[in-house]
């Protein structure tokens, strides 16, 4: 019945499990155990099923109202949100009589049956099957448990669709997962967490507050690329037909270059977002969280918000879907004044699977032009994303020789041909923001190593390195600082490799703009810890070590404070902000209004 719920009818639940067999055993085993729990519990065979198929199918109509209202399945976190749930609620059933009746009407007759066949007619379990029961229960639970030494799901290679939620429940299936989706996503308050300590916190970096306002005396632009994918593949034994790489390089040789350290690999491109817009970390935070879709329910200082209460125009961009990683509603709380999601690329070019880079670079064009400066343009490309099958490209392709599988080739093959792409759409894009009158400042950079497998990651192929340098190597992503006013960078100052969390305090020093307490504290820290990873941190000589050991130092500590009252507490940081850098944002505008109302 929850599957039936969830899916179009029950032709659907057949097609799942004759495609996914031993993902309908586990979903099976989960229900088959939760029911075990109850009837152990209530020690009667009958009124012990009906409740148990009560509170399933409770949260099978809640499932299923919430993929018709929003499109989004019942997430195991959203028990942890009572409030947000209350309203969810109210959206959900309005005008719907027969949802008011199933989910108001339909839990009271099935209380008040359970308790009658409990009373009278359900017959009593013995305490030797009782036990029994519960025993089953608890380890049939226990294996879909995320702290389990034996969670079955992983021992299974079952993957967690993280970043599609209404794909993970449509092939993993509801039970699983809603089971996989259990972690401990709650982040606990900091001992002697007070306003009086993050003003301590603050007191020493008050010097760094006061900066110059841009460029003599002119606001400073600023355009953000994350480019899909964008690698360097060092140590590979290949031999491509051209440098798919030529004009990053060019580039580099003349202007700031460095590398960043990606929170993630093959993917999760949302966390890297969240890191160099907010100046936060996701190594402080639970491992398999997303901070889009789990922390961002109010606004947050980033440089889009901090840019935007000074007067520019700040634009995110993303030729894909608006709901993917909740964009749509992040974007909003970062304070982006528009986000132009795939919806604003009609007719746009394509270029393999996806929205081509080159149009990508068009609608820059378009949305500088569209109004004044100064601007803060956020661009996420997704071109270059997987797969690299043979089949994406007919035309204009990079191709690979070299010591590997002609299958790797052929994914090299497709791959740098989209590096290549990108390549050319950084140096059109450079060449019309040179010719700009206002100054700009332009950062490109790769969002993280390409999912392209294992075997294709540095490492494995130079040689065998410890675990923590590998991981070192496979966060590795190539970054460049560019300006049409080449002395305004002149005196930036950063390490050769450093975390996306380290980029706001570098950019927004840069165009002389004032920064909130966390990014003041990142800055006073970047040179003793430029690289913070959830696997490793480097500290100022450049060895890398486990995160854990530096979870005492007083920096660290401060920092990991700071988070905590930007995210989740009372953000007595930000209230040295002007109080509009911190109050409710109006919603997004599309461009095709914004344009509009600009022509009157």
């Amino acid at each position: 019945m929850t599957e039936i719920l969830a899916r179009t009818g029950i032709g659907e639940v057949g097609q799942w499990i004759t495609q996914h067999p031993r993902l309908f055993l586990l979903n099976l085993l989960f229900a088959f155990s939760f029911q075990s729990l109850f009837i152990g519990l209530m020690g009667r065979w009958l009124s012990g099923l009906v409740w148990g198929a009560a509170v399933l199918l409770l949260a099978a109509v809640v499932n299923a109202l919430k993929l018709s209202a929003l499109q989004t399945p019942f997430l195991s976190w959203d028990l942890f949100y009572a409030r947000q749930m209350l309203a969810l609620g109210q959206s959900l059933l309005a005008g719907s009589h027969l949802a008011w009746i199933g989910v108001f009407g339909l839990p009271p007759v099935l209380i008040v049956g359970a308790w009658h066949l409990h009373r009278h007619w359900s017959a009593v379990v013995g305490w030797k099957y009782r036990a029994a029961l519960l025993i089953a229960a608890f380890c049939g639970l226990g294996v879909f448990a995320p702290i389990s030494p034996v969670n079955l799901p992983r021992l299974l290679r079952v993957e967690n669709i993280v970043w599609e939620q209404p794909q993970n429940y449509q092939v993993n299936g509801f039970f699983l997962a809603f089971s996989m989706n259990i972690s401990p996503l709650r982040i606990k308050q900091p001992e002697a967490y007070d306003e009086g300590l993050i003003t301590q916190l603050l007191e020493p970096n008050e010097a760094l507050r006061e900066t110059p306002l841009g460029y003599k005396g002119q606001p400073v632009s600023l355009v953000i690329v994350m480019s899909e994918s964008f690698a360097e593949l060092s140590g590979l034994p290949m031999r491509p037909s051209e440098n798919p790489w030529k004009n990053l390089q060019r580039l580099a040789a003349r202007h700031p270059s460095f590398r960043l350290i990606s929170p993630t690999v093959a993917g999760n491109t949302s966390l890297v977002e969240f890191e160099a817009l907010t100046g936060l970390s996701h190594a402080l935070l639970p491992s398999g969280s997303i901070p889009y879709d789990h922390y961002l329910h109010r606004p947050v200082p980033s440089i889009a918000s901090l840019l935007r209460d000074q007067g520019w125009r700040t634009i995110a961009l993303h030729p894909f879907h608006g709901w993917f990683w909740n964009r749509t509603m992040a974007y909003e709380h970062l304070g982006f004044e528009r986000y132009l999601s795939l919806d604003d690329f009609e007719d746009a070019e394509m270029r393999g699977f996806f929205v081509s880079d080159q149009a990508l670079v068009d609608k820059i064009k378009t949305v500088i032009e569209s109004g004044d400066s100064p601007y803060f343009l956020h661009a996420v490309s997704m071109q270059n994303h997987g797969p690299y099958n043979d089949e994406r490209y007919m035309e204009d392709i990079v191709q690979v020789e070299g010591e590997l599988p002609d299958n790797l080739l052929q994914a090299l093959s497709t791959y740098l041909t989209g590096i290549r792409d990108a390549d050319r759409q950084l140096a059109r894009l450079l060449h019309y923001l040179k010719k700009r009158p206002e100054p700009v400042v332009c950062l490109f950079f790769g969002d993280h190593q390409p999912a392209l497998g294992w075997e294709l990651l540095p490492y494995q192929v130079e040689g065998a390195l410890s675990t923590r340098e590998s991981d070192f190597h496979m966060a590795e992503v190539p970054a460049l600082l560019w300006s049409n006013k080449p002395d305004l960078l002149k005196a930036v100052d950063i390490p050769e490799s450093f975390s996306p969390s380290h980029l706001p305090g570098i950019l927004l020093q840069q165009m002389g703009i004032a920064l909130p307490g966390h990014m003041l504290h990142m800055r006073k820290g970047m040179q003793a810890y430029p690289v913070i990873h959830r696997q490793f941190v480097r500290g100022v000589h450049g060895g890398l070590r486990d995160l854990k050991l530096i979870q005492s130092d007083p920096w660290f500590k401060g920092f990991e404070m700071l988070q905590y009252d930007v995210l989740f507490g009372n953000r007595y940081s930000t209230r040295r902000l002007r109080p509009t850098e911190i109050a409710p944002r109006p919603p997004l505008t599309p461009l095709k209004d914004h344009i509009k109302n600009r022509n009157g």
